[in-house]
């Protein structure tokens, strides 16, 4: 390695960076000092000014094309403190509401600013900005609308026009206009989760959106085949955007409501994945063959938890089927004293 690169860092492909990471940090070596950037199609990762020449060499049995660089830019871990940022522009009194996190979409972010700070909006959007010089566009997020949940966005700073970006998350890509589709960060283990039980299987996928469990399923499992329904064409639209770039060749997109067009008897697995369907279980079980799997999410308040288990069984029995609830998990929170939550059930 060349001694003389300040900030060191390894420049790899997006659809690499993630196994190059978790490689990076298997062998101590990733400068957590340091933060992830997204240079056009590559990721920049930092590492350490001592990384061992031996383990470049591991790196490259890994078979991707990378290359070491100086990171022009480093954005030190220490300054996302956005509060930090903004002491000397909002009043102490405020400052208890500043944002604590934002959402980072790519090159995009997304913050949720309590309207006590609506005459700072500006000089906040600036400041995350400043924080990750990498990212192209700061966007304030008012939450969802309507049917189709279209995002309410306002901009705040960098390039208006840049509203299209990729998303990297567990090995798959996501492309996206965050003004079009919503992107939720915060169940990626979940997606996971339920690729990893999928073994040589017929899926169908009702509430597809624009791939977050079809995609994942299709990069990481040997699903035979995969029906993804998405009624919202946006989302339809980066669906196919994102089957062609993940080559996910087992997926069958689905343009319409699940209610009607769900195939009847086709799936070893079901998934349900909006939390607002309870009015679909009975069709999502109609969708298994003579038995298979239904993982079924809900919004539920912790004061009647068990809510989505009396759902499927009073479902079941009315079809004439017997459910077993095999776990029942919390994903995350969703507001206060509520929850969004997964039931994983064998229904046959």
């Amino acid at each position: 390695m060349n001694r003389n690169v300040r900030f060191p860092a390894i420049k790899v492909k997006k659809e690499g960076a993630e196994e190059v990471r978790k490689f990076l940090e298997s062998r101590g070596v990733k400068d957590r000092k340091r933060l992830i950037s997204v240079d056009g199609d590559h990721v920049i990762i930092p590492i350490k000014e001592e990384y061992a020449d031996r383990d470049l060499l591991e790196l490259s049995k890994l078979r991707m094309d990378f290359e070491i660089v100086s990171q022009d830019k480093p954005v030190f871990a220490r300054e996302r403190n956005l509060k930090d940022v903004l002491k000397e522009v909002i009043p102490t009194h405020l400052q208890k509401f500043v944002p604590k996190s934002y959402k980072i979409i790519g090159d995009i972010i997304l913050v949720k600013i309590p309207s006590e700070l609506d005459d700072f909006e500006s000089q906040i959007g600036k400041a995350i900005i400043k924080l990750h010089p990498n990212c192209r566009s700061v966007w304030r997020d008012f939450g969802k609308e309507g049917e189709l949940r279209k995002p309410n966005l306002r901009f705040l700073a960098g390039d208006k026009s840049h509203t299209e970006t990729i998303k990297l998350e567990n090995g798959c890509l996501f492309k996206l206009d965050v003004k079009k589709v919503m992107y939720s960060t915060g169940n990626q283990h979940e997606k996971m989760r339920i690729a990893k039980l999928i073994d040589d299987e017929v899926v169908v996928d009702m509430f597809a959106g624009i791939g977050y469990f079809s995609i994942p399923i299709s990069v990481h499992s040997n699903a035979r085949r995969i029906y993804s329904i998405e009624i919202n064409p946006d989302s339809y639209f980066y669906l196919l955007e994102n089957i062609k770039l993940n080559k996910a060749e087992n997926i069958v997109p689905i343009l319409g409501d699940s209610m009607y067009i769900t195939p009847e008897r086709v799936a070893d697995r079901v998934i349900m994945g909006h939390i607002f369907s309870h009015e679909f279980i009975e069709v999502g079980m109609k969708a298994i063959r003579e038995d298979g799997y239904i993982h079924y999410h809900e919004s539920v308040p912790l004061a009647i938890r068990e809510r989505p288990i009396k759902r499927l069984v009073t479902t079941a029995e009315k079809l004439g089927k017997k459910v077993e609830i095999l776990e029942y998990r919390k994903v995350k929170n969703y507001s206060p004293g509520v929850i969004h939550a997964v039931v994983d059930a064998y229904v046959h």
